[in-house]
């Protein structure tokens, strides 16, 4: 007659499921690791793919750009203004105005200009809007789709800009979108108003 030694059996079932078990709570904080992480980059990529959007609909249309009183051959610092219309492209998002930075590069300095509100001339380093179409949603502190706007600020380069240089003009929103237009000024400016672009 044969006799089995069942306590050792036993001993391996027991291994077996402590085994068994270490892996299925390994494999559990495995998986919530890898679904937490996963949660985390399917947020990152819609906020990066808003953003993205948002910069490549936010397009504003500089139809026109022109200085005052620069009949005498420059546009001076402090005495004169630059004026530029503007719009939205089509299907872009609205921009807060306080949000639009705007730089003006001249031959021999620059200046940075911000939003003030309720004004429509600006000074040297705020610029003033003066809506000359509202849109059927308009809102005075945002430029709309379907807004024209004029937006006005003093010139204030130490240097002045005279006949025959390029200057630069940047509108920078707030996602970061760039709107750069050049500019020059005429061979000859002896009109009070100078139209500089197109």
């Amino acid at each position: 007659m044969v006799t089995y030694n069942n306590s050792k059996k036993g001993a391996q079932g027991i291994g077996t499921l402590i085994i068994f078990i270490a892996m299925i709570l390994v494999a559990a904080v495995a998986a919530g690791v890898l679904i937490q992480t996963a949660s985390s980059l399917q947020s990152k990529s819609l906020d990066v793919g808003r953003q993205t959007q948002e910069r490549l609909t936010t397009d504003i249309e500089v139809i026109q750009v022109f200085a005052d009183d620069a009949s005498d051959g420059a546009i001076h610092n402090g005495a004169d203004n630059v004026t530029f219309v503007l719009r939205l492209g089509s299907g872009s998002t609205a921009i807060k105005l306080s949000d639009l930075l705007i730089r003006f590069d001249a031959p021999e300095g620059s200046q940075s200009l911000v939003y003030k509100d309720n004004t429509t001339v600006g000074d040297a380093t705020n610029y003033g809007v003066d809506f000359k179409i509202k849109s059927s949603n308009h809102n005075s502190a945002y430029l709309n789709t379907g807004d024209l706007a004029e937006i006005k600020f003093t010139y204030n380069v130490s240097d002045p800009i005279v006949e025959g240089e390029t200057s630069t003009l940047r509108l920078i929103t707030k996602n970061g979108a760039v709107k750069p237009i050049q500019i020059t000024t005429p061979s000859a400016m002896t009109e009070k108003i100078v139209y500089l672009y197109p």
